[in-house]
């Protein structure tokens, strides 16, 4: 409960502030929680296995095209096996596990109808996920190069002016890979400058100071990422002098637990890939227990 806590701060405010009202809250929700079965199943929960798995089997193109064609491998010990980062993954990930084990066909055919949902949310001509995850990259990007930011969201053209690009290697290098920010930003670079400053005053609003990451996914990936660093005190403490070494791959390959983690958990990867000194600040925190005797803080507000 204390590791909870801990890594848990919103929580651990309400609950100072007022634990009977938020003990109340809680039992509401129970309650309400309680009639929300569909096929014995919690409908929010059963989205976020859904949603884990898709994320790994995106990550994972190879692994993907076996078990669609045949779930029961999911369940093949030797298969298994045979791909240590779905083995990692199934162990990290209990509630899909035992999903899988119960029925793996089944498992494996919500699945598939949620990642064609997934792919026919469209809104205005755009994919609302790929669009907020757009957002989120070009954010993100944007924080951790202030002198980048302050000149293309006066000026948004500039990020179609060759000129401009060429002689800022980090924008170069991050449009060439992401091609999906840079068709949007070549159709229209005012319109996706407007999106990207509505987004970065709502990550404001959220009171989010970990890097302005996407708040609803990486809060998940800081906790997953912030516990695996507290039972891994060499490679926190490695990481925490220099988070770049998570993109060497002579390091990777001399830490097979981080490197399993990693392919394990794409996303964390992905972050941790595209900003690593902010990533890893932000898990820090997630992982640093409080000193005894005294009460965290609300981390500060961004700073402009």
């Amino acid at each position: 409960m204390q590791i909870y806590l801990q890594q848990h701060p919103q929580v651990r405010e309400q609950i100072a502030q007022n634990p009977n009202n938020f003990m109340q809250q809680e039992q509401r929700f129970d309650q309400r929680e309680d009639g929300m079965d569909r096929n014995g199943m919690d409908r929010d929960r059963n989205r976020g296995e859904m949603a884990s798995m898709d994320s790994f089997l995106d990550g994972h193109p190879e692994i993907a095209e076996q078990v669609r064609k045949d779930p029961s491998l999911l369940t093949n010990e030797q298969f298994v096996k045979q791909h240590p980062a779905l083995q990692t993954y199934l162990q990290q990930h209990p509630q899909v596990r035992e999903q899988i084990a119960q029925n793996p066909n089944n498992f494996m055919q919500r699945e598939q109808r949620f990642d064609q949902r997934e792919d026919g949310m469209e809104r205005d001509g755009m994919d609302r996920d790929r669009n907020r995850g757009e957002m989120v990259s070009m954010d993100r990007f944007l924080d951790g190069h202030p002198e980048i930011a302050e000149q293309v969201r006066k000026d948004p053209s500039l990020l179609t002016n060759k000129k401009f690009v060429d002689q800022h290697p980090a924008l170069q290098t991050y449009l060439q890979q992401h091609p999906q920010v840079r068709q949007e930003v070549a159709e229209n670079p005012n319109n996706f400058m407007q999106q990207e400053q509505r987004f970065d005053r709502q990550e404001n609003n959220y009171g989010q100071s970990r890097g302005r990451f996407d708040s609803d996914v990486t809060r998940g990936e800081l906790t997953s990422f912030g516990h695996f660093l507290s039972g891994h005190d060499s490679v926190a403490q490695q990481l925490a002098k220099n988070p770049s070494l998570v993109n060497s791959q002579e390091y990777m390959e001399n830490h097979p637990e981080l490197k399993a983690y990693l392919q394990a958990h794409p996303a964390v990867q992905q972050e941790l890939k595209e900003n690593p000194q902010a990533f890893m600040q932000s898990a820090q925190q997630m992982s640093k227990p409080a000193p005894k005797g005294t009460t965290m803080q609300r981390p500060p507000q961004k700073q402009y």
